[in-house]
């Protein structure tokens, strides 16, 4: 009942172009911040999950810059990556999080295979957009704020190509951390 509550909070969301809160104390509810689109609550358990991505995008419209995906398009190559608008796909995982249990994690065997809806997605900010996503968040002056962690021993089943922000007790301390499937990695604001 919850997912479905969090769900359809965000496609709901999603129609009327508002600011989106999901998790924390209050569950979900409207974002206080008003430069914020997209925000995750402070339940300190949990990251997010970037889609599993086989085929990477290569056109302009499918890989604006921002774009972050777990790439498993080569075996024995697992990888959080994200997209620089004129450089490419930058890896921030450093080593590959590639192994046969975590394949199995990302591409179960299927009876029959599942074709992408080029249509379904959920757009958070505007009425369109021509960036191919499930969830896509357009805004020229809002961001998205990651889920906070203050350990990473609270998330105690992390999936490949989860991604949060570790907040430590001091600034120097922060970090935005990506999960591989084998092993998190740290990158420094």
């Amino acid at each position: 009942m919850h997912k479905t509550a969090i769900i359809l909070s965000v496609f709901l969301s999603a129609f009327a172009y508002s600011q989106v809160k999901i998790g924390g104390t209050t569950s979900v509810g409207n974002v206080t911040n008003t430069s914020v689109l997209l925000e995750f609550g402070t339940d300190n358990d949990k990251g997010i999950i970037l889609p599993y991505v086989e085929t990477v995008p290569t056109a302009v419209a499918a890989s604006q810059g921002g774009t972050i995906i777990f790439d498993v398009s080569a075996n024995a190559e697992y990888k959080v990556k994200v997209k620089n608008e004129n450089a490419g796909w930058k890896d921030l995982s450093v080593q590959s999080g590639y192994s046969t249990a975590v394949e199995a994690v990302v591409k179960p065997p299927q009876a029959l295979p599942l074709a992408d809806q080029a249509a379904a997605k959920a757009i958070i900010g505007s009425e369109t957009s021509t960036t191919d996503g499930v969830l896509v968040l357009e805004s020229p002056s809002k961001a998205m704020v990651l889920p906070i962690v203050t350990s990473l021993a609270n998330i105690k089943n992390p999936s490949p190509g989860m991604m949060a922000f570790l907040a430590g007790a001091t600034s120097a301390g922060h970090r935005l951390v990506v999960f591989n499937g084998q092993k998190w990695t740290f990158w420094k604001p």
